[in-house]
């Protein structure tokens, strides 16, 4: 986004500064919106409408998510997640504990078993499943290493918990983020979840991610 669009946008939002955020693979536009005491997320692109739509009933739950504030065609503004997301840098002596908090945080979301939107991964429906559950969208707090809540929900929807359990254990054991130890932390997760790493399952869901 350009420097002119950028203060449009914190023009229209009355906010005192904009920051542009780099989300990857997204495609989405992002930008971060100081207004007065608060901090708040714009967020633009194909799909965002549905993703709002997943983000409200996620939040009507109380379960940790941002709150939507205003909306449009495919556009949100919400507001901020409180913590650090997972795939940052952490001491060393707090990695075990931002671990277990990140799947204690998939376990309680789990324990959804009702949702108005469905996976598009296939498989049994069980459970409310986040679609894309991998350490950049997992937030926690840095001072208690308590799980916070999530981002990126355009996926979310009733599904099989091993979809979860999978694109976690390819965010562990991939290279972009080893500070965890790699695929010994990935069957931590999955163990300390309740679940069996060597479920068929993960292989499968991986597979269905990536391609």
């Amino acid at each position: 986004m350009s420097r002119v669009d950028v203060e449009t946008l914190a023009a229209r939002f009355n906010a005192h500064s904009a920051r542009p955020i780099d989300l990857g693979c997204s495609g989405a536009t992002v930008v971060r919106l100081e207004r007065a005491r608060e901090t708040l997320y714009y967020k633009a692109g194909q799909g965002v409408d549905d993703e709002a739509d997943r983000v409200a009933w996620l939040s009507a739950t109380g379960f940790g998510c941002p709150e939507v504030v205003d909306r449009g065609n495919n556009w949100m503004l919400t507001t901020e997640l409180q913590g650090r997301d997972a795939s940052q840098p952490w001491p060393a002596e707090q990695r075990p504990a931002v671990l277990r908090a990140v799947a204690e945080g998939l376990r309680e979301l789990h324990t959804l078993t009702t949702c108005p939107f469905t996976s598009p991964f296939p498989g049994e429906a069980t459970v409310v499943t986040h679609g894309d559950y991998c350490l950049p969208n997992v937030f926690v707090d840095p001072e208690t290493l308590r799980f916070t809540g999530v981002l990126d929900l355009s996926r979310l929807g009733l599904g099989d918990p091993y979809v979860d359990i999978a694109v976690m254990t390819q965010s562990l054991s991939g290279t972009l983020n080893p500070q965890y130890g790699g695929p010994p932390a990935a069957r931590e997760f999955a163990k300390t979840y309740g679940a069996d790493p060597d479920d068929e399952r993960i292989p499968h869901f991986i597979a269905l991610d990536n391609f």
